[in-house]
């Protein structure tokens, strides 16, 4: 008769855990990423030297594309600063895995992810990255134990 897993821990989630979340599960595709702030300038040009239309509105358009580029350049410390800005911050959450899923409470979200909704398990330098439907998760080793690990390692074997 197998035993059943489970695993329990509680971590703050500070700046080191956001920015290690953003570096391991953000996929940067490098000058892919400023595509559109380039077809946009492309556009805003267009308009301004060859349409002939309302200067102000191609200007808009130009300085949209800016905005836009530089949306890409501090992507991360955007979404850093605005994780810091939540109500999460610094507050502890506890995390369970088992044989149903992996299950994330705190004071302001409780949620359960199950196994058979996770589509791909993917092992990062620094943790496990668990891919379903509505995006992706994020579980540092910094928290998980080599049992915890290896358990959802097994798992990652079933789904993959």
């Amino acid at each position: 008769m197998t035993q059943s897993f489970s695993y329990s821990t509680s971590f703050v989630l500070d700046k080191a855990h956001f920015l290690e979340c953003f570096e391991e599960s953000v996929i940067s595709q490098g000058a892919k990423d400023y595509i559109k702030a380039a077809i946009i300038g492309f556009v805003g040009l267009l308009l301004l030297f060859v349409v002939g239309t309302n200067h102000y509105a191609a200007f808009f358009v130009v300085v949209l594309s800016a905005v836009e580029a530089l949306s890409v350049y501090y992507k991360k410390t955007w979404w850093l600063w605005r994780q810091m800005l939540s109500k999460a911050y610094n507050h502890t959450v506890e995390v369970i895995v088992d044989e149903q899923g992996v299950t994330t409470k705190s004071f302001h979200v409780n949620s359960q992810l199950d196994w058979q909704d996770v589509k791909k398990i993917s092992t990062t330098s620094r943790g496990v990255l668990l891919h379903h439907a509505g995006g992706r998760n994020y579980l540092s080793n910094n928290y998980l134990s080599d049992d915890a690990l290896k358990f959802i390692e097994t798992k990652a074997k079933e789904n993959n």
